[in-house]
């Protein structure tokens, strides 16, 4: 079997989604205990399922995600060449209009099978591709080339996911924000490490990112007050599915910002998605099986396409 044939797939970056379906998941997670709402429980496909109900409803959400990041990687172009990512559109094996082609029918299926049966699931869907995606990325506002506005982008991305998990099985409900702050934090948190790597490429492209603006050490430590919040935010939920890994993580985030070192900035922003995720593995523990079969394939896949150890926990 060649690698090849699964260039549309990874070019969505498979491995991204594992923080989706961790916030997403954990916003139901969160529901189902603190929530009052569950007129929303049953019904979706009416098969009467409620596993079925989530797992499909995370699969369509995928879709729209994917739309997401391919939209960032055909704008992306020019700072993932010269921060030498080895994003397939990057690279010229699929084609620009290709890449739009695959968003189009991405997020037109993901969101035409849900309006059949819930129009505020397709609404989030279209809010998530709207501010994930076009404000995001794309001209004339592009916030990802605006310090202030990527922040306040990728910390709204966190509500939105979060909120989507939630409304699966409760609809909208005001508690979300509550609830949600302290993942939208921890995800601002790493989104502050994300820039730092790339500090070189994005400065030549007037990608000016928070890293970019402020400096690396600057990053580092908006990184850390944000992991910090985080933490507060989750105790005052008395969440532990969040409080206990941002606690466990914040040694990590010390020791970077004591170290400066972008290796301790690489490893910080890895465990901080898997120890999320293994919290969330308590609960969904299909979503164990999930993520090692996506990891393993994408081994492969990297491997076999471009002889690369692509994932790996190593820095």
């Amino acid at each position: 079997m060649k690698a090849k044939w699964f260039d549309f797939f990874f070019v969505l970056r498979p491995t991204l989604f594992f923080p989706v379906w961790t916030f997403a998941l954990a916003g139901y997670w969160t529901q189902s205990r603190y929530g009052i709402n569950t007129f929303y429980a049953h019904g979706f496909f009416d098969i009467g399922s409620i596993d079925f109900t989530l797992w499909c409803s995370i699969f369509l959400f995928t879709l729209v995600m994917g739309s997401v990041y391919l939209i960032n990687q055909i704008e992306d172009v020019e700072s993932d060449r010269l921060n030498n990512k080895l994003y397939l559109i990057a690279n010229g094996d699929i084609s620009i209009r290709q890449a739009y082609w695959e968003t189009a029918l991405l997020l037109a299926v993901a969101v035409v099978l849900t309006a059949l049966k819930r129009w505020d699931l397709a609404a989030i869907m279209i809010v998530a591709f709207v501010v994930l995606g076009w404000l995001y990325s794309c001209r004339p506002f592009a916030l990802k080339n605006h310090p202030i506005g990527s922040i306040v982008i990728n910390l709204s991305g966190g509500y939105i996911v979060f909120g989507f998990g939630w409304m699966i099985a409760g609809g909208f409900s005001p508690r979300i924000f509550f609830y949600a702050t302290p993942y939208a934090l921890g995800l601002l948190a790493v989104y502050f490490f994300t820039t730092i790597p790339d500090i070189p490429g994005d400065g030549r492209v007037k990608k000016i990112t928070p890293a970019v603006k402020w400096g690396k050490n600057a990053a580092i430590h908006f990184g850390l007050g944000a992991e910090v919040l985080a933490i507060f935010f989750a105790f005052l939920s008395r969440d532990l599915v969040i409080l206990l890994p941002t606690v466990a993580m914040l040694p990590f985030f010390i020791k970077t910002a004591v170290s400066k070192s972008v290796k301790d900035v690489l490893r910080t922003n890895k465990y901080a998605v898997l120890f999320l995720s293994l919290a969330i593995c308590y609960k969904f523990y299909l979503y164990f099986a999930l993520i090692l079969i996506v990891f393993i394939f994408s081994k492969w896949y990297y491997k076999k396409r471009f002889d690369l150890v692509y994932p790996s926990f190593k820095t």
